[in-house]
Order: structure tokens, then sequence, then C-alpha cells
């Protein structure tokens, strides 16, 4: 998720009310483990994510997921110069 996140950071997360495109989530996935992507759109009841940097794993990999399937919203995070929002 480079550059919103480096490795080494931590995040917080919340349970959102609405899932929103652009903003991140933490994903149980259920091929790749816990992940955080980027939504990028919804369509028909499926969840379209992606990462940020464009060595991340590809769209067709990690996409579409179950609303069931995700953690929470990545809403702070903790990085060794502070905590931000993201």
């Amino acid at each position: 998720m480079s550059p919103a996140l480096l490795d080494g950071d931590y995040v917080l997360i919340k349970n959102p009310r609405t899932l929103r495109p652009g903003l991140i989530y933490v994903i149980n996935h259920s091929d790749l483990g816990r992940i955080v992507k980027r939504l990028n759109r919804e369509e028909n009841d499926r969840l379209w994510f992606a990462g940020d940097n464009q060595k991340s794993t590809p769209k067709s990999i990690i996409a579409p997921v179950s609303r069931d399937r995700i953690i929470g919203q990545a809403w702070l995070k903790i990085t060794q110069s502070g905590i931000s929002r993201l």
C-alpha cells in the first residue's frame, strides 16, 4: 500500500457504516489471508480492491471480494514519526 502505508506501519481500524470507494480496508481474503487494500468499486454486491503500489498483487487476483470478508476500515496509521489519519 505504499506510499499510503509502509512496511512496519500499524493501522487502527473501525467498523464502517458504509463502504466507500477510495478508502482503505482490511480484508480477510480467502486465498491471501489478511490484506490491506483500497476499495475501487462495488458492483453487484462484489467489492473490487487494489493496492496503491504498481508492484502490489494484481486486482485480478484480489477481486472480487464479498462484504463478509471486510474486517474493518483502516482509519489511523501509526508510524515511527507519529499517528495520522488515512
